[in-house]
Order: structure tokens, then C-alpha cells, then sequence
């Protein structure tokens, strides 16, 4: 037995001995690792631990102004303005405030010149106790300086650390303002939420109206035209005030009028418009057309009180979209548009008015989804920056601070696609389908044709820019990349919307119907003028919807005034029109005149400047654009003679609709023609001596063709993927300094 025991034990030995061998190595070589480890970092620690106040706590900063949650407001000291806010050391050590600095540089100039920002006493660093603070005094010197209001931010850079963690706390910013005044008090400094919001108080009154059932709705209609001339006169105030020499290196990202404050915190959207060279055309024919189709709604009878609260609903949301510098406020806008032109071609129009309402508000919706869903792309890449106030974000939807990221060198894609085209495409189609381009045609003829007289002038006089306003203002500003390699299709599908329009306007036995397609051909010198992206393209893509917003309002006036006394617009059953109704006819041909494009009139110049601004790049293109001139002038000529030469039709004696007038045509009467003689004024002004309209937009175009008419992404922001691009994106998710996509500085 103890001999078998032996055995057995030397037997466990002989097999637990590899076993603790191998135990042996593993721990000799954990030993050996730890031991290099602390070698190297013992050291580092414990030059670390000798540093001075090593150990010592720090401070952490806040920033306080005298009214939270707002910019501090510099008021007048002086011939200059002055305001300040405290650094407070809320920490359990000191604090060191190493530079306080007004956000800007000489390649991006957020505010105008003369902003400084010192510490109380002198200089921009200090130290700061526990339980310090100190006075930062922000002072704007105003000689010389075109500006007239001032929004930008002061930033403070300090070695705080954030509260409850060891890690250094960000840098901080407080968001400044200050007004200077133009003449008009409270008016002049938000002159343009009051001609956006005004006509809000037609739709108050007849609410009240509705409560008090109030049957006079006639006096609702005086209402509506009183506001709208009330705009209309504020509007002629902001024309003459408005700086024509004024662009972003005056501070301001270019911008007057400007209005910022925050909204909706949580979701970091502001209240933020302003007007430029871009959008300030386009507000003033806002305020004309608004006025003209008020006059036109007196041939409306039915329903007023709900007529009249959409109609200004309308108008502001149109307003609002011309002024909107913020991605959200300028989606809601887009969106207010849309409900009451459904009910207003839906209630109020002709006999095909639900299919019409219906078909509208379906393709607008349509495109509606495609902005969303580019604009909640551009807010959650939107990287850091502040809010008007100062308050810190990494996602925002303010136009000017997304237009200084590089989005091209980010790199992005969706489902494998650079996501700068698949975003570029998104925006397009929803803008394509107000134009409207082809195909997204389809539904402004029948909208046209069945709204009543001044719906069909808003939506041609306005709704239809809102589409080529949307394609300048916020593709071009923000994917000047990606407009670049889009362009030469935009003029493709211009040079498609010229001359498909005009065939199928000659086609066309409605009259109504031959407006509207001649406005589907009219929009495509706009959308070739855009592709061109030469400084004579843009400019006159801009005045090309202003004079079309001006010829075709007149147009679709006329036509509502043949129809409201015969109740139809078909031209094969009128003749010899001109021996019944000579001023009338002479307003006609003058419209039509101008729409063909005739030197001496207003619609020659868009014409002219998008063959002088396309030829260059699109000489081919250009060529068979020109044929479109000449297909519209044969439709205008024919239905002028069709209509107004000739023999007078005998049969319309006996017609129900003329027997109050004894058989004959009643001649256009002074309220028609107080709508048409505002627009026909300047159809013949601008023709002649164009100088008052270009002087507005010149300096708008040329910063809109110095974001896309430059060298590509390679030589801008580098390729990406590489060094360069990686250190471009960081640089401006920091900080937000690069003025364009080429230069990069800090904006400390």
C-alpha cells in the first residue's frame, strides 16, 4: 500500500509541475510588462505632480448679462455705443481669463468695424479668485461705419474647468446688439416683422367680425386693402433705406433690418430675418402685388369674412418667406403658404376648384418633405456655434452660420452618395415644384385656370419666385459645391421649361390658361440664368422674377376683367374686341408687349441679361432659348389678333351677361384700372431706365457668384479624406471663422 501511495504522488507531482511552470512565465511576463509601464509613466507623473498648482483647484467661469437669455444690449454713449456683462469665478480656485475677443477676422466679418471688447480696467486677460468676477466692456465706434444694427458675440477663453468635471470647461461667448436707429423709432428698427405681421390684424378682425356677427363684409374688404396699402407705403420706406452699397464685409453677414433673437431653445431655432441684394426685390414686389390683388378681390362676393382671413394669412407667409434667415422660421412660413391657398382655390374658384385645390396642395406638399429632410440634415451636421444669446450648440438652422460650413470636405454620404448632391437634389425639387419646372408642371395650370382673378395674380406674381428665391438663397449660399456640379443640368432644364411652355401656350384656347403656361416659359430664363452662375446670370435671374412678378400680375388683371362681364375666356369666341373696349385693348397689347420681351419694356431686360450671362458657358443652350423668344411673341401676337381685330362678333348683343349694358362691352373701370396702372407704371419705368431695380440687387448677386463661382473643392478645402480637409472641417466646427471656403482663421 505506502509503496502504491508513492507512486501516486509522484505521479500528482510529475503532472502539476508543467502546470505551475507555465503559471511562472505568465506572471514573470505581467511583471515584466508592468514594470516598462511604470517605467515610462512614473516620470511624466511625476513632472506632472511638480508642476505648479498641480493640485490646486481651479475656477470655473459663467458669464452673466443684466437680462438673461438676451445679448447685451449696447446702448448710445456718445457718437458710439457701449454696454458690458460679468466673468464670475464660481469655482473653488482661481480662474485665468486668458483673452476676451470679439468673434470676427478680417476673412469673416461677422460684425461691422469698430467692435472691441476689453476687461474692465484694460486688457482682455486676467485673473480672477474664487468668488470674483469681473466687468467685460464692449464698445462699438460707429464713424464711418455703414451699419446701422450690430448682432455678433464677444469670446472669453479661460482655464475653467466644468462644473463637477476635471476636464477644461469650453470657451464661452455672449451674444451682443445694438441699434442705431433709421428715423421711424420702434417701426424703423422691425420694420420687417411689421409688414410680415400686419396683415395678421385682417384675420384678427374678422374673427371678431365672426363673434359679433357682424354682417357688413364690405367693410372687411376696405380693411384688406387699407393694409395692404399701409405695407405697400413701408415697403416704398424700406426701398429708400435700404444701404444698395452694403455687403458682408460691412459687417452682418451682409444683411440689413436685421432682427435675431431665440425662439424655441430647446430645439435651438431663432427668430431671425433680414434683408439683402437677394431678397429685398423680392419683398417689395410682395408688398405690390399684395395691394394689386386686394383691389382685384373686389370681384369676389361670396363668403368674405373666410376669403379675406386667408388671403391675408397668405400674405404673410409670403412675406415671411422673403425675410426668413433661420432654416425652421423659413419652413413655417413655406407652410403657412400653403393652407390658405388650398381653401382660397378650393372655396372660391371655378368649377374644377377641388381638383385644382387638391392637385396644388399635393405637389407642394411633396416638395415640402423634400426641404425638411434636407434642412434636418443640415441641422444635425451643423457642428459647433453659438445662438444670438451667446448660448453654445453643436446643431442650429441660422442660413449665415451654416453657410460657413465646409460641407464638400466633411466627406458625408447618404446610401453611398456624397451627401452634398443627394442634399443639393432634395432642396431642388422642392424649390423646382413652386417654379414650376418641367415635369412638376402639371398642377400651376390647373390652379391657374380655376382660381379666382387675385389668387391666380399672388400666384404668379409671388408664389412662383419663391421657387428660384429658394434655389439662390439657401442651395447656392450652402452648396456652393454641389451647385457647381448641378448647374449645367438647371440650364438644360431651363432652356426645356422656355420652349416647352411656349408650344404649349400657343396651343392654348383659354386665355387664362395661355397666361399660365407662358409663365411655366417665362421661369426658365430664370432657371438658365441660374445655371450660367456668371455675375450677369444671376443678376438676371433676379430681375427676371421681378419684372415677370410685375407683367403677369398685370396679365391675369386683364383677364379677370373680359371674364368678370362675359363669364368665359375662351379667345376663338371673342372678335373685334378693340372697337368696344379701346383702353382695354391697349392695356392688353401693352401686357403682352412686355411679355414678349419688347425693348422699352420691362421683360426685355431678363431676357437680354440671361443671353448675356448664359451665352459664355452655354452657347448651344442659349441658341435654342432664343427660338422660345420668338415662339412667344407668335402666341402673344395671334391672340391679340384673335381677341381684339376683326369683325366684332354680332351674337354677343343677345348675351345674358351684357343685357344690363344694352349689348355692349363695358369699358375696364377705374378700380380695374387702379390695379393695373401701378404695375403697368413700372413695366414702362423700369424699361426704359432699369437703374432703380438694379441698383438693389447688384451687390447681392455678386456675393451670391463669389460662393459658387470659384475654384472646385479640392483647391478650397482639400480633397476628402486628407489632412487638409480633416484640419478645414475642424477649424470651422470650432470656431465658424472661414468668411468663404477658402480662407480659414480663427474667430476667437
Amino acid at each position: 500500500m505506502s509503496n502504491l501511495s508513492f507512486v501516486n504522488v509522484r505521479r500528482g507531482f510529475a503532472l502539476a509541475t508543467p502546470a505551475r511552470s507555465t503559471s511562472m512565465k505568465c506572471l514573470l511576463s505581467l511583471v515584466a510588462a508592468l514594470s516598462v509601464v511604470l517605467g515610462a509613466a512614473l516620470p511624466a507623473l511625476a513632472q506632472a505632480l511638480e508642476a505648479p498648482g498641480a493640485l490646486e483647484p481651479r475656477g470655473q467661469i459663467a458669464l452673466r448679462a443684466e437680462v438673461p437669455g438676451a445679448p447685451v444690449e449696447l446702448t448710445a454713449s456718445g457718437p458710439d455705443h457701449a454696454g458690458s456683462f460679468a466673468i464670475e469665478n464660481r469655482g473653488d480656485g482661481p480662474l485665468r481669463v486668458t483673452r476676451v475677443i470679439v468673434r470676427t477676422s478680417p476673412e469673416d466679418p461677422r460684425v461691422p468695424p469698430g467692435v472691441s471688447a476689453e476687461l474692465e480696467g484694460g486688457g482682455t486677460a486676467a485673473t480672477l479668485p474664487p468668488g470674483a468676477s469681473r466687468k467685460v466692456v464692449v464698445r462699438w465706434r460707429t464713424a464711418g461705419v455703414r451699419a446701422r444694427e450690430l448682432y455678433g458675440h464677444v469670446v472669453v477663453e479661460s482655464d475653467a474647468v466644468g462644473a463637477g468635471a476635471a476636464a477644461p470647461g469650453p470657451t464661452l461667448a455672449m451674444g451682443i446688439h445694438a441699434e442705431r436707429g433709421r428715423g421711424l423709432g420702434f417701426v424703423g428698427d422691425h420694420i420687417l416683422s411689421i409688414i410680415t405681421f400686419l396683415p395678421l390684424l385682417g384675420v384678427v378682425a374678422v374673427f371678431l367680425a365672426h363673434l359679433l356677427r357682424y354682417q357688413d363684409d364690405r367693410k372687411l374688404r376696405l380693411l384688406t386693402v387699407v393694409l395692404m396699402g399701409v405695407n405697400l407705403v413701408l415697403a416704398a420706406w424700406l426701398y429708400a433705406q435700404f444701404d444698395r452699397g452694403f455687403t458682408s464685409a460691412d459687417g452682418n453677414d451682409g444683411y440689413q433690418f436685421i432682427e435675431h433673437g431665440v425662439w424655441i431653445r430647446s430645439l435651438n431655432v431663432e427668430y431671425f430675418v433680414g434683408v439683402d441684394g437677394v431678397s429685398i426685390s423680392m419683398v417689395l414686389l410682395t408688398a405690390l402685388i399684395s395691394f394689386v390683388g386686394a383691389l382685384a378681390s373686389y370681384s369676389v362676393h361670396d363668403q368674405l369674412k373666410g376669403y379675406f382671413a386667408m388671403y391675408n394669412l397668405l400674405v404673410t407667409g409670403m412675406f415671411g418667406v422673403f425675410i426668413a434667415l433661420d432654416l425652421f422660421l423659413f419652413f413655417v412660413f413655406w407652410e403657412v403658404m400653403l393652407l390658405p391657398m388650398y381653401f382660397l382655390i378650393g372655396i372660391w374658384g371655378g368649377p374644377r376648384r377641388e381638383y385644382a385645390a387638391i392637385k396644388f396642395f399635393l405637389y407642394t406638399l411633396a416638395g415640402s418633405v423634400f426641404m425638411l429632410l434636407a434642412f434636418i440634415w443640415f441641422y444635425l451636421n451643423a457642428g459647433h456655434t453659438y445662438l444670438v444669446d451667446g448660448q453654445a450648440t453643436e446643431r442650429i438652422f441660422s442660413i449665415p452660420e451654416l453657410s460657413r460650413v465646409t460641407w464638400a470636405a466633411q466627406g458625408l454620404d447618404i446610401l453611398g452618395i456624397p451627401a452634398v448632391k443627394v442634399v443639393w437634389i432634395w432642396l431642388f425639387v422642392g424649390f423646382a415644384i413652386k417654379i414650376p419646372m418641367f415635369p412638376f408642371h402639371t398642377w400651376l395650370p390647373d390652379a391657374h385656370v380655376e382660381a379666382p382673378t387675385a389668387i391666380s395674380v399672388i400666384l404668379a406674381g409671388v408664389l412662383l419666385k419663391m421657387g428660384t428665391y429658394g434655389i439662390l438663397r439657401i442651395n447656392f449660399t450652402l452648396l456652393p459645391e454641389a451647385t457647381q456640379w448641378a448647374a449645367p443640368a438647371m440650364a438644360v432644364f431651363g432652356v426645356i421649361n422656355i420652349l416647352y411652355g411656349a408650344f404649349c401656350a400657343m396651343a392654348q384656347s383659354d386665355l387664362k390658361k395661355l397666361v399660365a403656361y407662358s409663365s411655366v416659359s417665362h421661369m426658365g430664363f430664370a432657371l438658365l440664368a441660374l445655371g450660367a452662375m456668371t455675375p450677369q446670370g444671376i443678376q438676371a435671374c433676379l430681375v427676371q422674377m421681378f419684372n415677370h412678378g410685375l407683367i403677369t400680375g398685370m396679365l391675369f388683371t386683364l383677364v379677370g376683367v373680359v371674364y368678370d362681364r362675359v363669364h368665359t375666356r375662351d379667345i376663338d369666341k371673342f372678335g373685334g374686341l378693340a372697337s368696344e373696349m379701346p383702353l382695354y385693348t391697349a392695356l392688353v397689347g401693352f401686357a403682352f408687349m412686355a411679355s414678349l420681351g419688347l425693348p422699352g419694356l420691362s421683360g426685355f431686360w431678363g431676357e437680354a441679361m440671361t443671353f448675356i450671362g448664359a451665352f459664355p458657358r452655354y452657347r448651344a443652350l442659349t441658341i435654342l432659348a432664343a427660338v422660345g423668344v420668338i415662339v412667344t411673341a407668335a402666341y402673344h401676337l395671334w391672340a391679340l389678333q384673335r381677341m381684339f381685330l376683326g369683325t366684332f362678333r354680332a351674337s354677343w348683343r343677345q348675351s345674358k351677361y351684357l343685357e344690363p349694358f344694352g349689348g355692349k362691352f363695358p369699358e375696364i373701370n377705374r378700380r380695374e384700372l387702379a390695379s393695373v396702372a401701378p404695375l403697368a407704371a413700372l413695366v414702362l419705368l423700369l424699361g426704359f431706365w432699369p437703374r432703380p431695380l438694379l441698383s438693389l440687387i447688384d451687390r447681392g448677386a455678386l456675393e451670391v457668384h463669389r460662393l459658387v463661382d470659384r475654384p472646385g473643392q479640392s483647391q478650397i478645402a482639400g480633397v476628402p479624406g486628407t489632412p487638409g480637409a480633416h484640419s478645414a472641417a475642424s477649424a470651422r466646427a470650432g470656431e465658424g471663422a472661414a468668411a468663404s471656403r477658402g480662407a480659414l482663421a480663427s474667430a476667437r
